[in-house]
């Protein structure tokens, strides 16, 4: 087992290193709206398959005292998309462009490897913790698909250079698009943590 986390922890070493020798995109090319929806479908549909047929059995199965359930993981999903997906809108792209000629950038790979990461443990902010905002599967499948309809939609029509508008993360300073990157991969993050609660061994059959 000590082997394997080794191993583990020497790729993921290697993969960061890569990652950052990647020179950073200046611009907002088609690629990257390319690649975006398709991280956002892909996650969509992954988030979509793993809450269909759930039991409420299964849906509400609390692993142990302060394990968050299937549904309360899926409410914080959706409830980050929505909170950051205005700060998008409403915040970064109304940033002032940056004054230099070649801000410093961090690499899209580092953004997504960052946020995936299930080794770097995070506190979620009391605001988008999960409450009981939406009860049923239903609710929360339906919920969930217009938050990330309404991303896919801007990334599809948006005309703005979202390169060159920044925000401050965590990791440092993220254009627009990076946001985005972000918001996508904190879904993918959480989805791995569901099929955590999935891969359970007192997890309900049914």
């Amino acid at each position: 087992m000590k082997r394997s986390v080794a191993i583990g922890s020497f790729a993921l070493l290697m993969f960061t290193v890569q990652a950052f020798a990647q020179t950073p995109a200046k611009t907002f090319t088609e690629k990257d709206r390319e690649f975006s929806l398709k991280y956002l479908n892909d996650t969509k549909a992954d988030y979509v398959a793993q809450l269909t047929g759930l039991s409420d059995k299964q849906l509400n199965f609390r692993a142990a005292e302060g394990i968050w359930t299937i549904a309360e993981i899926a409410e914080h999903i959706t409830v980050v998309e929505m909170a950051l997906f205005s700060s998008v809108t409403d915040q970064v792209l109304k940033s002032e462009p940056p004054k230099c000629e070649n801000p410093f950038r961090i690499p899209d790979t580092v953004i997504i490897l960052a946020i995936t990461n299930r080794q770097q443990k995070f506190t979620a902010p009391e605001q988008v913790r999960p409450n009981g905002r939406w009860k049923t599967r239903e609710d929360l499948l339906k919920s969930f698909e217009a938050a990330r309809d309404t991303t896919i939609d801007f990334m599809k029509n948006n005309k703005v250079d979202l390169r060159n508008h920044f925000a401050q993360a965590p990791m440092g300073m993220m254009d627009a698009h990076q946001w985005i990157l972000f918001i996508t991969g904190h879904s993918e993050r959480h989805l791995a943590q569901l099929k955590e609660v999935k891969a359970n061994k007192k997890y309900p059959k049914k």
